[in-house]
This record gives C-alpha cells, structure tokens and sequence, in this order.
C-alpha cells in the first residue's frame, strides 16, 4: 500500500511537471512588425500568387491617403471606443470597468492596442488580398452611431457603426455599391490584429506562472478550434467552412468577430506576424455587378468572459470560446458556487473559504474512511511482513495471500489514495476558473492582497501550505521504511514550489483545504487515544 501512496505523489507531481514544462513554455520575445510597402487600393488590382506555403500572400496596406487622420468617440458606462477615419473603425477599445494593475489602479485594459504599421481592426473586401484604409469621411453621427463614406477604385463604400452603450458589441453594416463599368469579385470580411500582451512572468525552470499571451480561435461547425500554442502558429492559415466567429482571447478577455451569415464558403485565417497575432474573418467571394449594390453585416464583441453575457448570443454560441479544459463539468458547478458565496459574503477569497469548506464537508466520509484504512493497513504491517518472508519466491502466491488478508481483515489497500485522486480534478478546475473567470480578475482578499488571480507576492500562503503539509505528512498513518519516509517528505517542498507562482486563489483553497485535514487528523488521532483508553479501564475493572 506504502509503493501505491508513492506512486499516486510521484504522478500527482509528474502531472504538475508536465503540465507546466511542457504546456506553459516560455514565450519567445517578441521582434518588431516588418515595414509595410505601398500598394494600389482599387478593385482592379490583380489577385495575389500564392506563397511558398500554397496559401494566398496577403496583400499590402495601400499607401496613406494625404488626407489627415480624424478619430471619433462613443461612450458608454462599459466602453470608451476611439474611432479612425482611415480605417473606419475602432482603434481603441478601453473597458471602463478594468484595469491594468491591481485595486482599480493604471489604465483601463485596451482589447484594440495598435500595431506599428496596421490597424487593430480593418477592412477586407477582395479576394486574397490584405487589408484596406480607403480614408472614410465621415458623413453622420449621433447617440450611438456613426456614418462613414470613402472610395476604393470604383466601389464606394459606406458603413454604419452602432454602439448601444448596453454591452459590449459593435454591429458593422458595410454597404458596397460597383460604380465602374465591370463586375467586381467581392468577399468583404474583417481583420483582428493585436500585440502581444506584455510578457511578464515570475519564477525560473517550469516553476512559473502562466503567461497570459493572446492566442486565435474560431467556430467551425459546433466545434471550437483552438491553436494556444503561439510557438507554433504559423504566419498564415486558413480554414474554410460554415465559420459563424472567430477572434482572439487571453485568459480572461474576448476580441471576437462574429458573421451575421453563416455559409459553407466562409473562410477564417490566422497568424502570427511579428510580435502580433491576427485573426480574420470573410464571407463568400462573389461577383457585383455593375450598379448592383449590396449589404453585409458583421457584429463585434469586444469585453469579459462573461458567461451571462456570452449566452445572449443564442446560436452563435458565444459561450463556447471560454474553455475549461477537461474538467469543465467540475468548473461550471464551481464558478457557480463561487457566485452564490460571493452573493452573500461580498469577498472572493471569503467565496473561496466557503467553497472549501463545502467540498470538505461533501469529502468527509471518503476522508475519514481513507484515514481508518492507512490506520489498519499499518496495524496489519507485521502480517504482511511475514506474508512477504514467506512467499519471497512466489509472487503469485504472495498477492493472493495478501488479498486474502485484505478481504478478511475488510481493509482496502487503495482508500488512502482515494481522496488525494478525487482532489486532483478540483484542484485543477479550480485552477481553470481563476484563469478564465473575469469576477476573480484583480478581485481583493481584505487589505493584504489584492488579486485572487495572480500569485502570492509575498510567499506567505505557499510557505505556510508547506508547513501545514509537513504537519499533514507526519500526522498520516504511514508503513513506509526510512528511505521511503524522506522521500515523502521532500514532496511538501516540490508541491509549495508550484504553488508560489500560482494564482493566489488556488493556494488558498489548498491551504485551507490542507489545514482542515490537518485539523481532522488531529480529532481523528484524538478519538483514537480516548477509545483505546476506555477500552483499558473496562478491563482493568
């Protein structure tokens, strides 16, 4: 039972390693955009060949009109949005209700930071060709909206932006009109393209804490692809098919881009360029004719990962960009909980307590059964000894033997296990929520800390689980020889060095998770020590 406790620790810390070595691998430093070339703006010009990698070189950004660039302002209580006349759409995008650093303190997070050389957001409006800036006028404004107009060779082109102020969206309606003589082969679409976040990250080897890159995802079908792994994400690829969103995330903010018709031949495209991720989305190529006008409508949604939010979206599925990886089905009930203790205790760390204190109390009997069963699997020690002396040579004799001892004495030699292989699930979709729920983003702990969702910055809480699971590792039944004994002991050591860049809230959980334990096997120990005395008195009268 000692080699089976030990391996369940060696693959619980396997795990952690792997998780942290293998998927959060330092990001490579971010090298500034390459200049961007001239080139004509006119539906006339020639479609692009294809790259060496057999996808469509993306054409240039046509040259800067002379015309000055003029910005625009919508407001709401959510969202102040910054609109250009180059692009004639927004290039700022900051949420009233975040901020950069903790206790509501630096500026507001910007989901639409700029890129040297492009726009945030642009325009497609040909087939393989790159972005567009037709230099807009703009011809209306008022509460909410506004009116744009330009010219790119002999389509015009006229949008109108709506800001409800209510949430976080932007509706697009883009109205194409062919004024030339020929037909023109259209696939209007539009183009997502941000830099990194700024990468800073604490620790060393794989004990650090995750890096919060922007990374793109999109909805193919009912299904979500997802490419995280920036490292590996080429400099353009494409997807065609019943593509109803595609965007950016990071773990707690959405820059989406969602299409109103949804066909067989949308295509979506993402990459890397740069220190920048982009991501785009563009409806079916056809012609329009001359004198023929049309209409296309996309919607935005710039903010949280708010599931109530998210759900409002109906079909399109919004809520399905926010991943919880596995163990969603522990997550969602979890974030809930978390909600419901927030709604009464008002603090997310006091949440958090309460959570533990719940799944404590639902874990009890598994807990007090695995405690009972480490401590008659050592009282049977000295007869497994001798089952071991005796049948040295007969492997197979020896486990049916020691089976045998098992059932007769009704001792399960896995229930010490048990609890620790039912948490790891907790631990782990716990770790989800505070990544990936914006209510736990820079959320306060009383005065000493102000953000649930980043590590300890003062390493109190990890050191302080490394005590409390020393005390738990000397307090539990053990049968394990010497050698066996100190290993046990170093993994208190491994398992607090994980837990000093993780978030603040996940050590919480754990630390008191591990003191009500400790607490447990104390009473546990205590009630021992007061039945074996009675049972003394009772016969010694």
């Amino acid at each position: 039972m000692e080699k089976r406790s030990l391996l369940a620790v060696v693959l619980s810390a396997a795990v952690f390693i792997v998780y942290y070595g293998f998927f959060y691998k330092p990001p490579v430093k971010p090298k500034a955009p390459p200049p961007v070339a001239a080139a004509p703006s006119g539906p006339a010009a020639a479609t692009p060949a294809p790259g060496a990698s057999g996808t469509p070189a993306a054409a240039p950004m046509p040259a800067a009109p002379s015309a000055p660039e003029l910005t625009n302002e919508l407001e709401s209580p959510l969202v102040r949005g910054k609109f250009s006349s180059r692009s004639g759409l927004p290039v700022e995008w900051l949420l009233n209700k975040y901020f950069l650093e903790p206790g509501r303190k630096g500026p507001n997070i910007d989901l639409l930071r700029r890129v040297a050389g492009s726009y945030p957001l642009s325009f497609l409006l040909f087939p393989g060709q790159g972005p567009l800036t037709p230099n807009f006028q703009l011809a209306e404004s008022g509460k909410g909206f506004l009116n744009y107009q330009g010219q790119v060779g002999d389509l015009a082109v006229q949008q109108r932006l709506e800001f409800l102020g209510t949430d976080y969206t932007l509706q697009v309606q883009l109205r194409l009109e062919n004024r030339g003589g020929a037909p023109v082969t259209l696939s209007p679409g539009l183009r997502l393209e941000v830099p990194q976040n700024p990468l800073k990250q604490r620790g060393f080897w794989i004990f650090k804490e995750a890096p919060n890159l922007k990374f793109p995802l999109y909805r193919l079908g009912t299904s979500v692809e997802r490419h995280p792994d920036v490292d590996k994400l080429g400099a353009f690829q494409e997807q065609s098919g019943e593509i109803s969103w595609t965007g950016l995330e990071d773990h707690y903010f959405l820059s989406m881009l969602l299409a109103r018709t949804v066909s067989p031949q949308n295509r979506v495209a993402y990459g890397k360029v740069g220190g920048a991720v982009f991501t785009q989305l563009q409806y079916a190529p056809e012609a329009l004719a001359p004198g023929q006008a049309r209409d296309y409508q996309f919607t935005l949604y710039l903010g949280p990962k708010d599931p109530a939010l998210l759900k409002t979206f109906g079909e399109a599925r919004l809520d399905q960009a926010v991943d919880y990886g596995w163990f969603s089905l522990i997550a969602l009930p979890i974030l809930q909980l978390l909600k419901l203790f927030h709604s009464f205790l008002h603090n997310w760390g006091l949440a958090i307590i309460a959570l533990t204190l719940l799944i404590k109390l639902i874990l009890h009997p598994l807990t007090r059964k695995s405690m009972q069963s480490m401590k008659a699997m050592q009282a049977l020690q000295p007869q497994l000894q001798k089952l071991r002396e005796k049948y040295a040579d007969n492997r197979e004799q020896l486990n049916l033997q020691t089976m045998e001892l098992f059932k007769r004495h009704k001792v399960n030699p896995m229930g010490g296990c048990l609890p620790m292989l039912v948490q790891m699930p907790i631990y782990i979709a716990l770790y989800k929520v505070l990544y990936n729920a914006t209510d736990l983003y820079h959320a306060p702990f009383f005065a000493f800390y102000q953000d649930l969702s980043a590590p300890d910055p003062y390493f109190i809480m990890p050191i302080l689980l490394g005590v409390f699971m020393v005390l738990q590792q000397k307090m539990t039944p053990s049968t394990a020889d010497p050698a066996q004994a100190k290993i046990m002991m170093i993994m208190p050591v491994v398992f607090s060095l994980f837990m000093i860049f993780l978030p603040l809230g996940l050590v919480l959980y754990i630390f008191v998770n591990t003191v009500l334990t400790v607490l447990q096997q104390w009473m546990n120990q205590k009630d021992i020590r007061l039945r074996d005395l009675l049972k003394g008195g009772k016969k010694t009268a």
